[in-house]
């Protein structure tokens, strides 16, 4: 009988100083609670900043098609190389592109390196890809981003070389492979 009485005893006191610490539980529990409502509210915004900054890769302006398909670039040779097709909807049409730069994420442009970089007037056939590749040396640092990727097109159709059509292209954030 002492045994159940001072069993009963112990557990009675474990009982009682268990809810006294209730309260502390509580506050915390607000605490936490409280915390994760901020994280929450901080997580969606990082959510909506990454769709902000995510890569432009396809454009598509006066009937063509712009798609990136690679950026790489070389180490050794300190230069970065920007591949994309370009698919015409239409009909055949001749095309000039010019003023071609990149601007890294602190802000360098670099111009392009026409001896290493693929012809600025490529002829376009109807629903056939092109694949050109422009070559930017006397890169600083090793970016790991192009920020903009920019150049202008003018384009005119073979049975009419008096008409003309002008686009502005840009992609934006680029992630660069280095070799």
């Amino acid at each position: 009988m002492r045994r159940f009485l001072f069993l009963s005893a112990v557990v009675m006191t474990a009982y009682g100083y268990g809810q006294t610490n209730c309260d502390a539980l509580k506050k915390d529990n607000a605490t936490l609670q409280s915390t994760n409502k901020v994280l929450t509210s901080e997580n969606e915004y990082l959510k909506k900043v990454l769709d902000l900054n995510k890569p432009v890769l396809e454009s598509e302006q006066e009937n063509s098609t712009y798609t990136i398909t690679a950026v790489k670039a070389n180490k050794a040779g300190k230069n970065i190389e920007v591949s994309f097709l370009i698919e015409w909807k239409d009909e055949n049409k001749k095309m000039t592109i010019e003023d071609i730069s990149v601007v890294d994420i602190e802000g360098n442009e670099y111009k392009i390196d026409l001896y290493k970089s693929s012809k600025t007037y490529p002829q376009l056939a109807k629903n056939v890809p092109v694949k050109l590749t422009f070559s930017f040396k006397e890169v600083q640092g090793e970016p790991m981003f192009i920020k903009m990727f920019r150049f202008k097109t003018i384009s005119q159709l073979e049975r009419n070389t008096f008409e003309k059509s002008r686009a502005n292209l840009e992609f934006r954030d680029l992630k660069v492979n280095w070799n």
